[in-house]
């Protein structure tokens, strides 16, 4: 069968010289003639590249490169990682600064049920501890023998009110085959430490703690690979690479010194010849409407920015993109 794994892993090697360096990277010819039709033609389709088994791609990076190789083989790539700026120390008495930004703190879900507690129970210092007994008149009883014995009588009932009753609390045990389906649902078998685990979990996109975490290698890398999908007419592929940079740009924390990340993302968008621009019928490309979306959305922190005011000055056709969508939300 043609697209088995074992037709994939015993299909005979190709060499792609990628990057200006051309570095020589050795993969399976089948494996990636499996990803579009042009990959294809290029390695099986007769020409000299077919013919010597290779094939030059100087326009595309190596990291790049290897997470298309990845989702050939994979049917996914790993996200790549933040770029950590050190902080700035002041010239004047050699201290770290501390951040410009602090990202808010929720509070704790024990400080909400300990401020829920108080609320219902206004007459006690301390919401745990126990209600205070109301007193009853203290009176002495003398058993059978003469002894005085002391008793504390409870505080009389109210006419028409009865003591509540307290009835006995019985519990329901599950049937037994109740029980077993339910441990049987609750099985674990792949753990954190599993490598299938790390696979994906290195699939996932990965968001923003500090602002000192640059984004703008991850916002590229995306776009970047894109790119190269366009180019090859994967369309999986720019499928996925959209979806992971969406998800990145649900999850950025958008603090005031990271607008940068944003709009050097935006500007190579914009910049890449390659890239489509709008289809024939004027409708945006999905990677630039994903993009001027998110900058429309967050506009009120974006749009106080210097890099950004900067960038518009630019002009170009993000200026436009830009305008259309956004006069329809001026009220």
């Amino acid at each position: 069968m043609a697209s088995s794994f074992e037709y994939f892993i015993q299909s005979q090697q190709f060499t792609f010289y990628i990057g200006r360096e051309e570095k020589p990277i050795v993969v399976h010819a089948a494996v990636i003639a499996a990803t579009s039709q042009q990959l294809n033609v290029l390695i099986n389709g007769g020409m000299e590249e077919s013919e010597k088994q290779s094939a030059r791609f100087k326009d595309v990076r190596v990291d790049d490169f290897i997470r298309f190789c990845e989702y050939a083989y994979r049917g996914d790539y790993t996200v790549p990682p933040c770029e950590k700026i050190r902080q700035e120390q002041n010239s004047l008495d050699g201290k770290t600064q501390p951040p410009d930004e602090q990202p808010q703190q929720e509070p704790s879900s024990v400080a909400i049920q300990t401020q829920e507690a108080r609320e219902e129970w206004p007459w006690t210092a301390d919401p745990l501890a126990s209600k205070k007994k109301p007193k009853g008149k203290n009176r002495k009883h003398a058993n059978d023998w003469g002894q005085s014995i002391d008793f504390d009588y409870p505080s009389e009932i109210p006419k028409g009110e009865e003591p509540p009753v307290e009835l006995p609390q019985h519990e329901v045990k599950p049937a037994p085959r109740t029980r077993l389906r339910t441990q049987f649902n609750s099985r674990e078998f792949l753990t954190d430490n599993d490598p299938k685990a790390l696979i994906l979990k290195n699939f996932e996109p990965k968001s923003n703690k500090a602002a000192h975490e640059n984004f703008t290698p991850v916002f590229l890398a995306h776009a970047r690979l894109y790119w190269f999908a366009h180019l090859r007419l994967i369309e999986p592929l720019k499928a996925l690479t959209l979806r992971k940079l969406h998800k990145t740009l649900l999850d950025f924390k958008l603090y005031d010194s990271r607008v940068g990340d944003i709009v050097e993302l935006s500007r190579y968008i914009y910049s890449n010849q390659d890239l489509p621009g709008r289809s024939e019928d004027g409708t945006l490309d999905e990677l630039r409407k994903l993009v001027v979306e998110y900058i429309v959305c967050e506009i009120d922190t974006i749009g106080k920015n210097d890099e950004f005011v900067k960038y518009i000055e630019e002009g170009g056709e993000f200026v436009g993109d830009f305008w259309r969508m956004t006069r329809d939300y001026i009220a």
